[in-house]
Formats: C-alpha cells, structure tokens, sequence
C-alpha cells in the first residue's frame, strides 16, 4: 500500500452509522446525511473538480438498487463535495453538499431524498454549530447543538479520518473515532480495522471493517470496506444510508469502478447536478 490514500476514500455518503440495523433498544433512524445548502454560486468560483461515480446493487444480486454520482471540488479555497444520488434509470432523488468548514473531519454538510422529503445535515452560524433533522416534508425541522467533542467525526469527514490514519491501519492498529448520527443528535463510537489483503478486479488490494465499539460492535453487523493499494475506495458491503422506497436501509454491495474516474470536469456539468431537479419515486 502507498504512504497515503487518496480523497475517495468512503462515499460520503458514507453509510457509516445510520447504516447498522440494530435492536429496537439501540435502533438509529434511517440515513447518514449530508451537507448546508452551499450554493453553486457559478462557474466561475470554482476550480477544476474531479468525478467519480457508485453502484449499488442489492446484496447478492445483479440488481442495481441506486446509483450516487460524486464531484469534488475547490471553491474560493475550501474543499466542497456534491453528491447527486440516483435511481437505477439515472433519475435524481437525492442530493448531498459538504463544504469542508470549519475542518476537513468536522464539514457542514445537507442531505436531502425527495421521494419523502427527509433532510439532515451540520451548518454553521454565528457563533454556533447546529445539527437539523426534518423526518419527512411534512415535518417541522429540529435542530439542537452540535456536541462538543474533541476528536468528533462529521459525514464526509470520514474520508480525512482515514487519511489521517492510514499509517496506523496499515500497520494493524484499530483506530477509534465518534461519528455524528444526526438524527439521534450524537456521536456513537466506531472502530475501524483491517482485515486482510486480497485482489480484487485484478488488482492488490485490502479489506477493512468497520463496526460499532464496545460490546455490542460483536454482535452486530459491520461495513465490510476493500480499498486499493493507494487508498482507493473500491467496494463497500454492508447496510447503507440510502432508504428503499418503504423507508427501510438497504443491504447492498456498492462498486466504484475506476474506469468512471475522471478529471477537470468541467464546471457547467457541477452546476447541473446542483441544480437538477429531484423525483418524488424511482419507476419499478
């Protein structure tokens, strides 16, 4: 493996979290969720970004369940991401902004899936650092305090954690961290280990878990995570932050194929996908 990993290291989605179905006693509500509605303020304020896209197909199936398109990009100096998620015909339903303030590990960040109107997310104001939640478009936001917590993991400031330690994953020590779970209004802990090294497409790779900490982290199911040699992202298997259309998380196995990499996207296609409608259904 190389000295570092690159910057797709997890979908910000990142199902980190949300994604664990747990008994009813320590159940987390739906999905991990993304960024403060950071508008494409136009072309011209961003530089050159870089695109790559996810497939998620219903675990042990060839069925695509969705699909998450990611740009990443630099605007006025700081470091922004949009992900445009969709179902398997391409049509948008979700949209997520991250904006890398204040830190890379801590974003603001706004979720939102139009087929119920859910929307999560981090934004900073005055002062202050506020979590929102809205169940569904019916629903009256709720917003509290941003925990204080001096090692504290936001969305898709899991990517920068991986980064951070890399080394010490690498060298087989299990890095623990808290990540937010805006709908409970709190970090729960997770540790991240690796498991073992092994090919995938042809190509060296290794495998990770990530899982709950403490007792019940060995009795409930982990996120399954395969990087390449230079940090990579290239499978995620586990249950996912993205709901079905009954609301439910879905177990799925999500690829990101190299060859859908590309580089000095031009600025008009970010700019499209911030603005692109959202569905209220996936077809059948």
């Amino acid at each position: 493996m190389t000295d570092r990993p690159t910057e797709r290291a997890l979908p910000a989605a990142l199902a980190v979290a949300a994604a664990f179905a747990m008994p009813a006693a320590l159940a987390l509500p739906a999905a991990l969720a993304l960024l403060a509605l950071v508008a494409l303020e136009g072309p011209s304020a961003a530089s050159a970004a870089e695109r790559y896209e996810g497939i998620a197909y219903v675990r042990g199936t060839d069925r695509i369940a969705y699909r998450e398109t990611h740009w990443l990009f630099d605007r006025d100096g700081t470091r922004e991401r949009l992900v445009l998620y969709q179902c398997a015909d391409r049509t948008a339903f979700g949209r997520k902004w991250v904006r890398e303030v204040p830190s890379a590990v801590a974003p603001d960040f706004d979720f939102e899936d139009a087929r119920d109107g859910y929307r999560e997310g981090v934004r900073t104001e005055p002062g202050s650092r506020l979590v929102y939640v809205r169940e569904n478009a019916r629903a009256a936001e709720r917003t509290r305090p941003l925990p204080a917590s001096v090692d504290g993991v936001v969305d898709a400031g899991f990517d920068a954690f991986v980064r951070e330690h890399w080394q010490d994953l690498v060298a087989g020590r299990d890095p623990r961290l808290d990540f937010l779970i805006p709908s409970r209004f709190e970090y729960l802990s997770f540790a991240l280990s690796a498991l073992h090294d092994t090919t995938m497409d042809g190509e060296p790779a290794r495998r990770f878990k990530l899982r709950l900490a403490g007792w019940y982290g060995f009795v409930l199911p982990g996120i399954d995570l395969t990087y390449d040699r230079d940090g990579r992202l290239m499978e995620f298997d586990g249950v996912g932050n993205v709901r079905d259309a009954s609301g439910k998380n879905q177990n799925v196995r999500i690829v990101f194929p190299a060859e859908a990499m590309r580089s000095n996207v031009p600025q008009s296609e970010i700019a499209h996908a911030g603005a692109e409608p959202l569905a209220s259904r996936c077809k059948p």
